[in-house]
């Protein structure tokens, strides 16, 4: 008796030990403050989430399946509706609650960072005076110099430098 006991103590202790680390990486606290991008999981648990032209009753100008990327453009003052861009293009107000954080991979920033967008396209490198100076083809991994607010300073592979917008940028 008291060996089946231990056995099922030992058993149990095992199995804490192996979902709490797991618990703890899957964690937003565990990502690099760097690599917090603005791209949200759609979690409805299976239904497809409605987006509308307005917090709360507005207009639903479409839906979003379960487990779509969706790039988060801002919140409203209450923190409950997200204004949110989905593939495709549609964009309107979600509620907050059905977003889950996207992190894109790598939870630790090396000193570079990759171009993500949702339909794959480039990005625009400008001046610090706002000019466009070239585009960024999405994947391109630069070399950050720093970030301030929406903007990031960086060095393309090709040694151009100017300015991305953050929103744009994932850890790699």
């Amino acid at each position: 008796m008291k060996r089946n006991f231990v056995v099922f103590t030992v058993l149990i202790l095992f199995t804490i030990l192996a979902i709490v680390p797991l618990s703890l990486a899957q964690s937003e606290e565990n990502v690099d403050p760097n690599c917090r991008t603005w791209y949200r999981q759609v979690n409805t648990e299976g239904g497809v989430l409605n987006v509308r032209e307005s917090p709360n009753d507005g207009r639903i100008l479409g839906t979003v399946p379960n487990g779509t990327v969706v790039l988060f453009n801002a919140g409203d003052r209450t923190g409950n509706w997200s204004d949110i861009t989905a593939p495709g293009g549609l964009t309107g107000w979600v509620s907050e609650r059905f977003l889950t954080y996207h992190h894109y991979g790598n939870r630790r920033f090396t000193g570079t960072m990759q171009v993500q967008t949702l339909d794959g396209g480039p990005v625009n490198l400008r001046s610090p005076g706002g000019e466009v100076i070239a585009p960024v083809p999405n994947g391109t991994i630069l070399t950050v110099e720093d970030r301030r607010g929406y903007f990031a300073n960086i060095t393309t592979p090709e040694g151009r430098q100017g300015q991305i917008v953050t929103q744009f940028l994932i850890c790699n």
